[in-house]
């Protein structure tokens, strides 16, 4: 579950003495909260914790942490400085990556899941500083000849973030294409499809990769087909029989976030409307459909991964 580790009262008691940013950077805090998740939930894999701008924050862009806002960015950087960044970046820049990797496995028997943030939304981070609701700037961005520029650099970034993360021992990459599902098909095709798939190639090359993106209900088919991710994530706004193509993927999701916010029975009947719905899809993985919402009670999630452990298909 995303941001699990958010909602356990290790992070409350970290976060109250550090910033987000200090706590990843540290494998001993950041494995702990990451294991604290897998043994209050019983969840079958770790997620390693972390933010998907972190390693653009390596790449020399600063980003804040504002509460219920998301990072934002500082100081921003010119393109020319940006590629140089990333062009003289090292594993060893994100050694407290591989280290928490590490420590996360020593330390629990479940595999271990690596994830980033997929280029679009990086790149989005980027131009536009933070959340924006139209995107203005970035699409603007699109139809420039830096376009390409700037989003290979954010791929060779993510590249040596995730083969980092791989060569410790992540048993599988989740790529968080948070921001993606602004685009038209046509702009998807037109300016993101192949540098997307270039991405998930390389990984798919050394372990499975999950995709996943929001308000992309439009996209879904089109990525299943051309992107070839080896699971489809999705979030709670597509039933996933309407997703096409599923017996040359897994599926992953896709209960409504909202749901474990309010918890109890509430929280298993509509468990049981996803669970009904994936009936019959090979490599299903049950998840939500986005990340843990702020206030969820963990204990209502260590309920919802009992119940679906109880399932029977």
């Amino acid at each position: 579950m995303r941001q699990a580790g958010r909602h356990m009262p290790g992070f409350a008691k970290h976060i109250a003495n550090n910033d987000l940013s200090k706590i990843v950077r540290s494998p001993q805090l950041a494995s702990e909260i990451a294991i604290e998740a897998v043994e209050r939930l019983d969840v079958d894999a770790a997620i390693m914790f972390s933010d998907i701008v972190t390693p653009l924050q390596e790449a020399g862009l600063q980003y804040v942490y504002t509460v219920g806002a998301g990072p934002q960015l500082k100081t921003p950087i010119s393109l020319n400085r940006f590629i140089d960044a990333v062009s003289n970046m090292r594993a060893e820049n994100l050694w407290f990556i591989r280290d928490q990797i590490m420590e996360i496995k020593r330390s629990t028997d479940v595999p271990v899941i690596g994830f980033a943030g997929a280029p679009f939304t990086l790149v989005s981070y980027i131009i536009e500083g933070k959340y924006a609701r139209e995107f203005p700037k970035t699409k603007s961005f699109m139809m420039t000849e830096n376009w390409n520029m700037l989003i290979k650099a954010v791929i060779d970034l993510i590249i040596k973030d995730v083969d980092v993360q791989i060569d410790a021992g992540a048993s599988v990459i989740q790529l968080f294409d948070t921001w993606m599902g602004i685009l038209s098909e046509r702009q998807f095709s037109e300016y993101y499809s192949s540098k997307l798939f270039e991405l998930v190639s390389h990984i798919k090359n050394r372990v499975p990769v999950i995709y996943f993106c929001t308000d992309c209900s439009h996209l879904i088919n089109k990525v299943v087909r051309s992107i070839k991710p080896t699971v489809m994530s999705v979030d709670w706004k597509i039933s996933l029989k309407s997703i096409h193509d599923t017996e040359k993927i897994g599926l992953q999701g896709n209960l409504d976030p909202v749901y474990s916010l309010i918890g109890g029975q509430t929280m298993i009947k509509e468990a049981d409307i996803v669970l009904e719905d994936a009936r019959g899809i090979n490599n299903y993985v049950f998840n939500l459909g986005h990340g843990v919402l702020p206030g969820t009670d963990w204990r209502e999630l260590k309920k919802l991964t009992e119940h679906v452990h109880r399932w029977k298909f």
